[in-house]
């Protein structure tokens, strides 16, 4: 046959499919140069390739694009419920998805659900009411404590007079002084007197017309040893007068803002008890000196407690609160300034008195710190707001809260109450209509100044006492048990045993037992009690939140994730399947034109070269083309 051309057939692609293409049959007859032959031969091998490889790519990506759309359609997401419903822990939710069982019983379990569901909320919330409404209780400490741990309480003693007769007589009714003392001793029938005093001039009166604590105190001792009165016993400033307290907390550590002023007289110098601080929170310190006070119980029983004998001087009364003669007494925190004319008692002159003593301890465990103030209604130390004060208290909230009231209703403080506004004045005779106002307003807590914000502190220790007393007998054919000092009662034949009076303050018991303030629902049984109920309802647990949180966000993820890692590795695929050497090739093939059909028995221009053996043998095998997988 003559003429110069190729017929090549190919198979076609079997549905749709890319055929290898060494298993393309085809039926060529050809004349002339074999070079072309083979180089248009290649040639249609590569495109039809490339075509291969662009089906194959595509129909991937459209594979991908499927399986997003799948897994965001709306047939996914009820299969992923459908699922969960299978395999929850939950009671009764696999009946719903149950394909075995009728349309009426799956909506009979999930009716059964709902209404599970709904009840133990019911519960569920009565447990909630309940823990919100009273989440502290009181209890009493399964332990007893020991009161060498708290100290001894602080005893204020208080003569009914609050002047000296003998003193007051050089003092002229005209003078400033003497409307200091008309403040001192409430008289509210002269309203000429319109001094405004200071705390600087009161404080100097004070000295002046009181007794002084020297001449009250005649005899002290304290865990069945002598004391110096003067030394155990400080003068205090009460809303009945001077007084004298013992075993309270040194100013020092009982005033936010100390300074020498607050003293009615120096301290003691050569004193050997030192003052330490002492808070009902924190205690004690771990390291103490030998000599300390506030001091502990020596032991229980009137020996080992606080004994003293009283000089009332029934001759020197000029004025008094009462209507009769002798001594108040108060026992109080140490911590605490004592309020002695509404909630002290009374002992009369002329009289043998024993004040038992039971301490009455109240702590908190640290948990309740967590609680609403307004709802555990106490404060720890470190939560009150007081100016005047270091040491939280109800009842030193209570004093400086009179005083806010006072200088805001009547424009001055009375001399007993906290300073908290060094320039205000000592209020005075011409303002007792509106102190008493103030006060009995306060102290009914129905009108607008109460003190109601003073809530309890969560550590508090108070006291208890009862007072059982006889007459004093003396004389020198009376014989008493008692070791006090016969001096005293010599002058019974005077008379003046009638002024004298005698005090035992003692422990009944070494131990004790104090009540806590403790979570009666904490987080931990309110989520046990809540547990219970849904378990017993549903059969929730913690491995259900678990189960509920993986549907939701992890197998979404760990979906898209392996979609994504697929794809890549299809990506992978194709570009190993095809060749750099054959992709470079096949580029520059397709840029450049095929020659055309009569030209291609004719020979290419330029230089020829010589081929080499292996270039030879290289040319005469077919161009490496690696099959597609399906």
């Amino acid at each position: 046959m003559s003429g110069d051309w190729i017929e090549v057939f190919d198979e076609p692609p079997i549905n749709g499919a890319c055929v290898p293409s060494r298993a393309v049959s085809c039926n060529m007859r050809f004349q002339g140069d074999s070079k072309v032959q083979r180089f248009h031969l290649a040639a249609n091998r590569q495109q039809r390739n490339q075509i291969c490889s662009h089906k194959f790519t595509h129909s991937h990506s459209d594979d991908s694009l499927d399986e997003e759309q799948t897994m965001c359609s709306r047939e996914a997401a009820e299969k992923s419920v459908k699922y969960y419903l299978k395999n929850s822990s939950l009671h009764g939710l696999k009946y719903i998805a149950e394909e075995s069982i009728t349309i009426p019983e799956r909506v009979f379990f999930g009716i059964s659900f709902v209404l599970v569901v709904i009840l133990s909320g019911f519960f569920i919330s009565n447990i909630y009411i309940k823990w919100s409404a009273s989440p502290i209780i009181i209890s009493t400490s399964a332990k007893q404590q020991l009161t060498s741990n708290i100290p001894f309480p602080a005893i204020t003693i208080c003569n009914l007079n609050q002047a000296l007769r003998s003193r007051v007589q050089s003092i002229s009714s005209t003078s400033k002084n003497y409307s200091l003392l008309m403040n001192l001793c409430s008289k509210d029938y002269d309203q000429t007197i319109t001094y405004i005093g200071t705390w600087t001039y009161f404080k100097a009166l004070l000295v002046e017309v009181a007794q002084p604590c020297d001449e009250m105190l005649l005899h002290c001792s304290f865990g069945s040893r002598k004391e110096i009165c003067s030394t155990i016993f400080n003068s205090i400033l009460t809303d009945d007068g001077l007084c004298c307290t013992f075993n309270a907390l040194d100013p020092i550590y009982l005033f936010r803002n100390y300074t020498d002023d607050v003293r009615i007289e120096p301290a003691a110098e050569n004193s050997i008890f030192k003052a330490i601080d002492w808070t009902p929170e924190s205690g004690y310190a771990k390291n103490l000196p030998e000599f300390y006070y506030p001091r502990t119980s020596g032991g229980t029983g009137s020996r080992m407690g606080l004994t003293v004998v009283l000089n009332a001087s029934i001759a020197e009364y000029y004025c008094t609160k009462s209507m009769g003669n002798g001594f108040k007494v108060l026992v109080h925190n140490p911590a605490e300034l004592p309020k002695v004319t509404n909630y002290g008692f009374v002992v009369s002159a002329g009289r043998e008195a024993r004040i038992p003593i039971e301490p009455v301890y109240e702590d908190a465990t640290p948990s309740i710190r967590s609680i609403k103030k307004a709802v555990r209604r106490c404060l720890f130390s470190d939560e009150n707001d007081l100016s005047y004060y270091r040491t939280y208290s109800r009842k030193n909230c209570e004093l400086e809260c009179e005083a806010k009231l006072l200088l805001r209703e009547c424009s001055c403080v009375l001399y007993y109450l906290p300073r908290i506004d060094p320039a205000a004045r000592v209020c005075g005779p011409n303002d007792n209509n509106c102190t008493n106002r103030v006060q009995t307003e306060i102290e009914s807590s129905k009108t607008n100044l109460s003190c109601e914000n003073c809530w309890p502190g969560c550590f508090e220790l108070t006291f208890k006492s009862v007072m059982t007393s006889s007459t004093i007998v003396a004389g020198p054919s009376y014989q008493n048990g008692e070791q006090l000092p016969e001096r005293l009662f010599n002058a019974s034949q005077n008379g003046n045993v009638n002024d004298l009076a005698i005090l035992h303050f003692y422990y009944l018991n070494n131990n004790f037992r104090s009540t806590t303030k403790s979570e009666m629902f904490g987080f931990t049984e309110f989520l046990s009690n809540t547990g219970g109920l849904l378990g017993l309802f549903m059969g929730f647990s913690i491995f259900s939140v678990i189960e509920i949180v993986y549907y939701v966000t992890m197998r979404p993820f760990c979906a898209s994730r392996t979609m994504h890692e697929r794809r890549r590795r299809r990506q992978a695929e194709l570009l190993w399947l095809t060749p750099v050497r054959q992709r470079r090739r096949l580029h520059l093939q397709l840029q450049r034109p095929p020659p055309p059909y009569s030209q291609l028995g004719k020979a290419r221009p330029g230089p020829k070269f010589k081929q080499s053996l292996w270039q030879t043998l290289r040319a005469g095998r077919d161009p490496i083309v690696y099959p597609y997988l399906d």
